[in-house]
């Protein structure tokens, strides 16, 4: 345009959506590089935690773990996502624009065609993180995982329902809660998760199963265990449920919270056996 030219009403306007346009589009590019390049650094750190071989040994590994976590100031459940993530990615941090709180998300998906899915969903449709929790909670947009097992009967009434914070994921069938007992008492309590069987820690698929019980339990706001007797060990056999909703309250999470143990057997890292 003639530098003595003057804008109408309408090339103004156009002149205005032009620069709107490009100032979004590159915001848009600043932000996915940072998210590109945060995802490459927690897979950094992950590959270095991996080359000291702290996993393979249990109980030192995790006193060191939980050292680093205050050192860095950050949480365990973090670090033990970098080093999965790593696992997961030998090569190199995946190069999709999706940020790392999906990605912790979508590192729980276990089967690797699910999480594609969900990676195309997030990666394509721009799926937002709300949308990517409700679709992986619900897991109604694919076949849980082909390993799928039997449906279990939730449990409904009964008087040994309580809050409870998780301690320690023993391993994917075991916990250590601190159970309210209600009164202001709480009680330190080892669970048995009820009408299943997950491989010990030292036998294939062991360590999967305690990696999805420590990441979902991780991130869940409240977690409600429903139990009735007690086994041969003296763990408490139980119904575990919880929910990504801090506001839900207490019943709803029994009702209609997500149920620990039906996810297990659906992704296949249980078995389903007879019993409460």
């Amino acid at each position: 345009m003639p530098k003595d030219s003057v804008l109408t009403t309408t090339g103004y306007n156009k002149l205005v959506d032009d620069l709107n346009k490009i100032i979004n589009e590159g915001r848009a590019r600043v932000k996915s590089a940072a998210n590109m390049e945060l995802v490459r650094t927690y897979w950094a750190v992950g590959r270095r935690i991996e080359d000291e071989g702290l996993t393979e040994t249990a109980g030192y590994g995790d006193a060191v773990m939980e050292k680093l976590a205050v050192a860095l100031k950050t949480d365990r459940s973090t670090l033990v996502r970098c080093i999965q993530f790593y696992n997961d990615y030998p090569k190199s941090a995946p190069e999709y624009s999706i940020p790392w709180t999906s990605w912790r998300l979508l590192l729980t998906v276990g089967n690797e065609k699910e999480r594609g899915y969900y990676i195309e969903k997030v990666e394509k449709e721009h799926w937002s993180y709300e949308k990517l929790v409700e679709a992986v909670r619900d897991d109604s947009a694919v076949t849980p995982s082909g390993k799928g097992g039997k449906k279990l009967t939730r449990p409904t009434g009964g008087p040994f329902t309580y809050v409870a914070t998780i301690l320690r994921v023993v391993d994917g069938d075991t916990l250590l809660v601190m159970a309210d007992l209600g009164f202001e008492v709480w009680k330190e309590q080892r669970l048995r998760l009820a009408c299943l069987d997950a491989p010990a820690l030292g036998e294939d698929g062991g360590p999967e199963a305690q990696e999805y019980v420590l990441s979902q339990l991780a991130k869940a706001k409240r977690v409600v265990i429903r139990t009735g007797k007690v086994d041969a060990h003296g763990r408490y056999v139980a119904h575990v449920f919880y929910t990504l909703d801090p506001e839900m309250e207490r019943e709803k999470v029994f009702t209609d919270g997500n149920w620990l143990n039906q996810e297990l057997i659906n992704r296949g890292l249980a078995r389903a056996v007879s019993g409460f």
